[in-house]
């Protein structure tokens, strides 16, 4: 069965109704994209759960992001705003995904400062509803990949979590991430040399791209943990496809709408991130004997903006 999707032309559609548009005038939905695990509520706002990728504001652990927002704007604008929907920034990329229906399943992924993936699942395949809403026919799941433990990690990647203010979580992340990659060179790999003190995975694809004016050695790393990087993305998405493909056998057209500076980032000197992860998917999908799956990558320009729109439209 296909996925419900979601056209430009619905949303004309629904912007044409006049009369839905002067309800829309006195309620005027937020859509708010939160990049940090949290718990949605019934109400369409989440409660912050933790931090990540280096934020720490404690006194929001806990509460609701969405409701001091909606609050300041309802003190200092008029129309009132009626309410608000948080959904993740991969909830957003899958969402922005249904601009397109001819798919048989959707993924949102994310691979910038963090790393994470989203996708549709049926009510009963996911435990801890306990059989409720079993009457939807989908639910977006944001999967918090970023806290994945891989069972292969190296003793640089101990030391990068060892170091960091989160120790033993968001390990996939550590490894795979733009904010982290850096710092495996850096801190990993060569720790008494100099380096600028911030250094990220856009220092870190410059030396690739550069090799010329860079040591060898440096430019030896920097590739090995820029494609490492891209591997365990393409694994991540392998593993996920195939879960979606054992709920649903008929599944063989996926769209992935990918967002992030490095899955989009170019190397110069060789492969770009998207191909080196797209190679490789494919190659572990034949591996498990499902060359019959099509997933098909894109990149839409606002896709967060675009799925937070329809998550507050919907």
């Amino acid at each position: 069965m296909k996925r419900p999707g979601f056209t430009e032309k619905d949303l004309y559609e629904e912007q044409a109704d006049p009369i839905k548009e002067i309800k829309r005038e006195s309620e005027m939905p937020i859509g708010y994209c939160f990049s940090f695990p949290a718990e949605s509520l019934p109400n369409g706002d989440a409660k912050l759960l933790r931090w990540t990728k280096g934020v720490d504001i404690k006194e929001m652990v806990g509460k609701p992001v969405g409701k001091s927002l909606v609050d300041y704007l309802n003190a200092h604008t008029t129309p009132p705003f009626s309410g608000i929907k948080v959904i993740n920034d991969t909830v957003a990329s899958l969402f922005a995904g249904l601009t397109e229906k001819d798919f048989d399943a959707y993924i949102g992924l994310i691979v910038g400062t963090g790393t994470n993936m989203a996708a549709f699942f049926h009510p009963d395949k996911i435990k801890k509803l306990e059989g409720k809403y079993n009457d939807h026919p989908w639910i977006p799941v944001n999967l918090e990949s970023g806290n994945f433990h891989p069972p292969h990690l190296t003793r640089l990647d101990d030391t990068l979590d060892s170091c960091s203010t989160t120790t033993g979580a968001q390990r996939f992340e550590k490894a795979v991430s733009g904010m982290y990659l850096g710092n495996i060179l850096k801190g990993g790999v060569f720790p008494f040399d100099e380096f600028e003190e911030t250094f990220d995975a856009r220092k870190l694809t410059t030396i690739i791209s550069y090799p010329d004016i860079h040591k060898e050695k440096y430019v030896r790393v920097a590739r090995w943990i820029y494609r490492r990087s891209a591997y365990l993305v393409a694994a991540s998405l392998v593993g996920l496809i195939l879960v979606l493909v054992s709920h649903d056998p008929g599944i063989k057209r996926i769209r992935l709408v990918a967002e992030g500076s490095l899955f989009w980032s170019e190397n110069r000197k060789g492969k770009n991130y998207k191909e080196l992860v797209m190679e490789e998917l494919h190659k572990l999908l034949a591996s498990f004997g499902r060359i019959d799956i099509q997933v098909h990558i894109h990149y839409m320009e606002d896709a967060n903006l675009i799925g937070t729109a329809i998550a507050a439209l919907s």
